[in-house]
């Protein structure tokens, strides 16, 4: 197990640490005015972890600007729709993140829980608690693409946030969204900073080894084709969009671009790459989308190291599933991302130390092969799933 401790840049105070040795590895998470800005391994030293060492070892990342915070008023905030899809793998999880929701520091907002499970027969979800703030629905056609869907269709807030399962969600996740779309008319969908819940099995520390956790920064941004021209990847560099466990997205977007392709995700054949294709979506339709740090949720991590893999192969597949979706939509896209494809490789094939905060990461070597064998897949995968949804159609409407 490797402990997550948090230390404040502001404040000149070392870290004591009870029941850690001397020697063992400690993931750090770097603070300024409250937001994360980086995250560093540190070894213990004499029983703690020293202020300075940690400076100096922040000033080596890449610089992170944290803007002042912005806090407006209970009655300037918009209503807003929280959607959780499950398929109760683990009901005490799944109690747990709904009553985080429900901590939640927002003053209007209401939880949508969609049963994902496609058996009639199923067991009931057990009841959950939030005087009428809470409802559930029963959504049968597998997949989060449906379930989220099912959700954003019985919802009732001006925007949208969405979250998993298997999901904890800090105190002013809410907070910061609404005050950012409210701030910025302009913002289509907002996306936010996913963190480890706990490093406690290997698999949980090779996730972020290997995928560098769900972030590829710690600082504020705003992503549009026009403001991210120069880029050699966007929008194709999907590591900026952020993920499906910590986003929101403004209903009047929704109903302009769509909702959730039902051939993509997790529960479908394609496992995945729904939560980018919409966020891909509002750009390449000339939307502005924002990545907001202080918007913290924490996941946790597969336990085993089958379930890394498995998830490894996942996202590979549905990273070029989405991929092939987007290609089929409109073929010019294949050109554009052959253009990009040299940039890309070179991204694909970082070196192991520049993936993760460890100084020697430890997943197997054999991880890469699953990551491409599930990418040669994607394609496949979509096709398909494709095949799939449409066999269901002509199922419902006979």
């Amino acid at each position: 197990m490797i402990p997550i401790v948090e230390a404040d840049l502001d404040q000149p105070i070392d870290i004591a640490l009870e029941g850690v040795a001397d020697g063992q590895r400690v993931w750090v998470e770097l603070l300024r005015d409250g937001q994360i800005v980086g995250v560093v391994e540190s070894p213990v030293v004499d029983g703690g972890l020293a202020i300075e060492t940690l400076r100096l070892r922040a000033a080596a990342l890449e610089t992170t600007t944290v803007p002042p915070r912005t806090v407006l008023p209970d009655e300037d905030l918009p209503v807003v729709s929280v959607v959780v899809p499950t398929i109760c793998q683990n009901s005490n999880r799944l109690q747990a993140t709904v009553d985080h929701l429900l901590e939640l520091n927002y003053p209007n907002f209401d939880i949508v829980v969609v049963d994902n499970r496609p058996d009639p027969n199923r067991a009931p979800l057990p009841p959950l608690s939030g005087n009428g703030r809470v409802r559930v629905f029963w959504e049968p056609h597998r997949g989060v693409s449906a379930a989220r869907n099912c959700g954003i269709r019985n919802s009732t807030g001006e925007f949208v946030a969405f979250t998993d399962d298997d999901v904890v969600v800090d105190l002013d996740w809410l907070r910061v969204i609404g005050t950012r779309f409210v701030l910025s008319p302009c913002v289509e969908a907002v996306s936010g900073l996913v963190m480890p819940l706990e490093l406690r099995t290997r698999a949980q520390l090779w996730f972020e080894e290997f995928f560098g956790g769900f972030n590829q920064t710690f600082s504020a941004e705003l992503l549009s084709l026009e403001l991210l021209a120069n880029d050699p990847l966007f929008p194709y560099s999907t590591g900026r969009f952020g993920a499906g466990c910590n986003m929101a997205v403004r209903r009047s977007a929704l109903e302009r671009n769509g909702l959730f392709d039902v051939t993509l995700g997790v529960g479908t054949l394609a496992r995945g790459g729904e939560d980018l294709a919409l966020l891909m979506h509002q750009v390449l339709t000339g939307g502005t989308l924002a990545f907001e740090p202080r918007a913290l949720v924490r996941h946790q991590h597969r336990e085993t190291e089958d379930e890394f893999l498995s998830q490894v192969f996942g996202y590979g597949t549905g990273l070029t599933a989405m991929f092939t979706a987007l290609i089929v939509d409109d073929p010019r896209h294949l050109m554009r991302m052959l253009r990009r494809l040299p940039s890309g490789l070179r991204l694909l094939t970082k070196p192991r130390g520049e993936r993760s905060p460890s100084a020697h990461p430890s997943y197997p070597t054999r991880t890469y092969a699953y990551h491409f064998l599930g990418m040669a897949y994607g394609p496949v995968a979509y096709a398909r799933s494709v095949a799939r949804e449409r066999s269901r159609r002509r199922r419902h409407r006979t």
